[in-house]
Order: structure tokens, then sequence, then C-alpha cells
């Protein structure tokens, strides 16, 4: 950019920044006539009329965009959060997730961050992450029922795959100074069987939730007398807790941490648990990213 005020500049300032023809005049520097961007950037160089190299200071080719996130947020559009000093074609864009932040996503199915494709292909795009970019977590499984004798054994349910946290289907610079992760996946339900100890039956705990932003829901816990427990829910930080199982059955697996895979629930007798879920990719579209700094990154790439 063309310096500020105090600093002298001459038409050789202004051609070396916005370009032109020789032989130059100020007439062909307009804002919004072809040399220079109308941005807010340039609001004092006018549109017509008098001009002046003054009206020049901090004036520049392109215009910066800094975006900040400063508090927990999820489901992040680049582009639609991109505001009216965006020009397309013509844009350094910048953001920054603040230390401490979470950037997260409502579902497995969304991601938590998403630089799309939409932004002209001149656009610059840079993601300087100092906190956490997580997708949600998976679900735990449930736990299986337990039946009497010649009634049927449910078995636990496998749990669910978390969801994935970055988004890039364009180039993007990504300085990666805090974590990058899929969301963990769901614990197993524990199995369930019959009980020899008379009318009760033994179920399974349910599969805890895995670590997200937010954290996958725990399993519910299979029927029995007395009950089994579900699962805990993933926090932003760990897998949760799975149930314990009652009257002889079994326990559901944890769910996985960050950018981890849960565990399978406890199989009992013959009938097994389910299988713990795998996680969600730290980033989708990797061959897009140039890596500055790569800092923590857990789970899959693709």
């Amino acid at each position: 950019p063309i310096p500020g005020p105090g600093v002298a500049i001459s038409m050789q300032t202004i051609v070396n920044e916005f370009g032109g023809t020789a032989p130059h005049s100020l007439s062909e520097y307009y804002r919004g006539g072809g040399l220079v961007p109308n941005t807010p950037t340039n609001a004092a160089i006018p549109t017509s009329g008098a001009i002046s190299m003054g009206d020049f200071y901090g004036s520049a080719n392109r215009s910066t965009v800094s975006l900040v996130i400063s508090g927990d947020v999820q489901n992040y559009d680049v582009y639609d959060n991109r505001g009216p000093s965006y020009v397309a074609g013509n844009t350094d864009l910048t953001v920054t997730v603040n230390p401490g932040v979470v950037v997260g996503s409502a579902s497995t199915g969304s991601f938590a961050m998403l630089v799309p494709s939409a932004f002209s292909p001149s656009d610059t795009v840079t993601i300087v992450n100092n906190g956490t970019i997580i997708g949600r977590g998976g679900n735990g499984g449930n736990g299986g029922n337990g039946g009497p004798p010649k009634s049927a054994i449910v078995p636990g349910t496998p749990g669910a795959g978390g969801g994935s946290g970055l988004y890039v289907n364009r180039p993007t610079i990504v300085t990666n100074n805090g974590t990058l992760a899929g969301g963990g996946g769901g614990g197993g339900g524990g199995g369930g069987t019959r009980s020899t100890l008379g009318p009760g039956r033994r179920s399974g705990g349910g599969g805890g939730g895995g670590a997200g932003f937010n954290g996958g829901t725990g399993g519910n816990a299979g029927g029995g007398t007395p009950g089994s427990s579900p699962g805990s829910p993933g926090t932003t930080a760990a897998g949760g807790a799975g149930g314990s199982g009652t009257f002889g059955g079994v326990p559901g697996g944890v769910g996985g941490g960050q950018g981890a895979s849960g565990l399978p629930g406890v199989a009992a007798g013959p009938v097994g648990a389910g299988s713990g879920a795998g996680p969600g990719n730290y980033i989708t579209g990797n061959p897009f990213v140039t890596y500055p700094a790569t800092g923590t990154r857990l789970g899959g790439v693709a």
C-alpha cells in the first residue's frame, strides 16, 4: 500500500501501486475507473473531478480483509463472512482464530470451518488458527438387551463416526499454531446376554460419545433388571465414558478423544458388542493447503 501522510509520494509511487500506461496523469487513477479498485481502503480517492496526490495516502491496489473469531462458533463459512470490504479478485483475506476459541460443528455431516471455491482465483485466503478447529463427536452406540430364556438377545450397536474439522476447496494458507482435529468416534454399546440368576437380564451399557464441539451424545443403556447406565457425552477435550452394565452385564466402550477412534463395547457371551467408530478428518481438501506452521493435527486427512 501507499504510505500514509507524512511520507512524500510521487506519480511514480502511484504507478508502482496501480500500474497504468505512460504517459501518466492523475486522471487515469479515479477510484473505480479501471486501475484503482473501488474499495473502502481507497475511499479518499475521488471517482471524478478534482484529484490530487494527497488523495492517495494509504491507498492500495488490493483490498485487505481481516476477520477475527474471538468467541466459540460453529459451522463458520469464510466466504459468507467475507464482509463489505471484499472485492472479488482483488482481496487478501485473513481469518484469525484467537487463543482459547473453539470452532466446531452442530452435526457430523457438516464441517466446523469452510473455505469454499466461491472466492475468485485471484483472491488470497489465509487462516491463522491459534485455537481449536474440531468436528462434532460421533454418538455412542446403544447397549444390548439381555433376554430371559428362549427370548432373543440383542447385541450392542456400533458407535457413529466423528465429523470433520476444516474443509478447503481452493488454494489456502493455513498457519496452524493450535489444533486441527476431527471429532472423535463414538464408543460401541456393550453386549447383552441372558442371566443364569433368575428372571433378570444382563444388559450392556451405552457407548460414550466422541470428543468434539459439539461432543457426541452417549448411547442408551440396554434394558435390564435393574437397568444398565447410558454412556456419557463427549466434551471438546475428551471422549465420554462408556456406561456400566448391571446384573452381570458389560460396559460400553469409551468415546474417542480428539481425532481418535472410539473403543468397542465389551462382548457378553456369544453375542457381540458394538464396535467403536473412527474419527472425522482434521481437514478435507489438504492438497489445496500450504502450511507455514503445522501445529497439532489429529484425525484423518483427505
